[in-house]
């Protein structure tokens, strides 16, 4: 098995080096470059080709999305790893545009990290537990009136698993179905809720989770 690539971008230094102490410890990840701001960050994602490029959001220069932005633009390979103090739903909503593969508290890195970057080597979307917890109670304070009742018991069954980061092959197998009756669910929800762009079925679902 080949060793899951990264680069890791913080421009603080001590944040840096405990985050490349969590990850070094893992015998199935190898660290290939630093960075302390988000321009070099990207020199490197040219270069070095990693799988994984771990970015924080506020950096000099480029900041993570900006990073995250142009690896899109450019169609470069690294899936990408936002790392944030940022609870805000706006950020989160901009880091999903752009097809961002995870989004970690950094007060939950010790815990959450190295889950985090096997997950997402592995092809999934990984989102700090803090965060969707933030946003469901964001979302029940709001007392937004939204349109769930229009779903089936399987589109709402279906939900729950995306709302659980799971794949439409990881879900087609846990539901003894195939893969094209989960995509043609995902794309009725998303018609009935009014749902656009690639990743609002799956805001959509985290926010709605306690229903479910």
């Amino acid at each position: 098995m080949e060793k899951i690539k990264l680069i890791i971008a913080d421009d603080h230094h001590i944040f840096r080096k405990g985050i490349l102490s969590i990850v070094s410890e893992d015998a199935d990840i190898e660290i290939t470059g630093e960075a302390a701001n988000g321009d070099d960050a990207l020199k490197l994602i040219v270069e070095n080709k990693p799988d994984i490029a771990i970015l924080d959001i506020d950096m000099p220069g480029l900041s993570g999305l900006d990073v995250a932005r142009k690896v899109k633009s450019q169609k470069l390979s690294p899936k990408i790893v936002i790392l944030t103090i940022h609870k805000d739903k706006e950020y989160f909503d901009e880091a999903l545009e752009l097809d961002i593969k995870a989004y970690v508290l950094k007060e939950s890195i010790a815990n959450d990290l190295i889950d985090c970057i096997k997950r997402v080597a592995a092809g999934e979307y990984y989102i700090s537990s803090a965060i969707s917890g933030y946003l469901v109670e964001k979302n029940k304070s709001s007392g937004k009136q939204s349109d769930f009742e229009k779903l089936t018991n399987s589109e709402k069954e279906i939900l729950k698993l995306i709302a659980q980061n799971k794949t439409s092959a990881q879900i087609a197998g846990e539901l003894f179905r195939s893969v094209r009756t989960i995509e043609n669910h995902r794309n009725n929800i998303c018609s009935k809720l009014g749902l656009k762009g690639p990743h609002a079925l799956l805001l959509y679902a985290i926010e709605h989770k306690t229903k479910l």
